[in-house]
């Protein structure tokens, strides 16, 4: 005999996918804050690597511009997916589109990262990893049980 949970507690999807939407969203801000503390060492090694092939140098300040850039959006949608994990399980209905809205864009990203390649297995590996954690909070979000979970809300839902 199995036990229903109480109304209020949601069900598993929601959890899995506000676990999902926090660690990924943890490990971007991460990420992005370490890419931006050791962008001018990445440049250089860039810049150094290029010299070593013979090939034509990229410039070392448009280099780390970009890494600035990469590491200032690392941090956004990591905080995104932060804000919408943790309100997904507040039962807030914005931010379960947010969180969809997050999984179909890791998604897509992943994909093109992966149809990007790099050669090493670490590049096939990261973003299969991604595109499995983006299809599973999109699926749990959009889950029947996930649905009628934030439909049966007493208050106010924004």
């Amino acid at each position: 005999m199995t036990v229903d949970p109480a109304p209020d507690a949601p069900p598993q999807q929601v959890r899995l996918a506000a676990t999902l939407l926090l660690g990924l969203g943890g490990l971007l801000v991460v990420s992005g804050v370490l890419v931006f503390v050791v962008r001018t060492n990445i440049a250089d090694g860039v810049v150094t690597a290029a010299r070593e092939d013979g090939t034509d140098a990229p410039n070392r300040s448009d280099l780390v511009g970009s890494l600035a850039v990469v590491a200032a959006i690392f941090v956004a949608i990591g905080l995104a997916s932060v804000v919408a994990g943790w309100f997904v399980r507040q039962r807030k209905l914005w931010a379960r589109y947010v969180g969809i809205g997050l999984g179909v864009l890791l998604g897509v990203l992943s994909v093109q990262f992966l149809l990007a390649g790099g050669g090493s297995i670490v590049a096939l590996l990261l973003p299969i990893g991604a595109i499995g954690v983006a299809v599973t909070v999109v699926a749990s979000l959009l889950s029947g049980p996930t649905a009628v979970w934030f439909r049966a809300t007493k208050h106010d839902n924004g």
